[in-house]
């Protein structure tokens, strides 16, 4: 039986929208493939700041090493600077929320525990400032 990929990423140019899953225990070299297929999803938007939203589906991603949780968060730092628009972060457990909060401090950035919540957050444009 194979195993499920780790993670999978798609950009939907209509709604400009990045979606991610993320699932499994991670090494630091999944999070560099990470980084990279997020940087080819986005890439033809042109230069920075990019105005796109962001949608992440993590509720099979459990806890994760401080070094890779501390690397997620870089990436988030990284694109917080390159791009505009808002992030949401679906996971599966308060710890995992907890985790993803403390590293993930970009603005527009926000975590919740129901992809319905999220998906409201991200089509609820009134209190958006960028």
């Amino acid at each position: 039986m194979s195993e499920l990929p780790k993670f999978a990423v798609s950009f939907d140019r209509r709604t400009r929208l990045l979606r991610w899953t993320m699932r499994g225990l991670w090494t630091m070299a999944d999070v560099a493939e990470l980084a990279r297929a997020m940087y080819e999803a986005t890439k033809h938007l042109g230069p920075p700041p990019q105005r796109y939203d962001g949608l992440c589906d993590s509720r099979d991603f459990p806890v994760q090493t401080n070094a890779v949780s501390n690397a997620l968060g870089e990436i988030d730092r990284a694109g917080g600077r390159m791009r505009r628009g808002r992030f949401a972060i679906v996971v599966g457990s308060r710890m995992n929320k907890l985790q993803a909060e403390r590293t993930l401090t970009g603005g527009g950035v926000r975590v919740f525990m129901a992809m319905d919540e999220a998906e409201a957050w991200l089509a609820d444009k009134a209190g958006d400032a960028g």
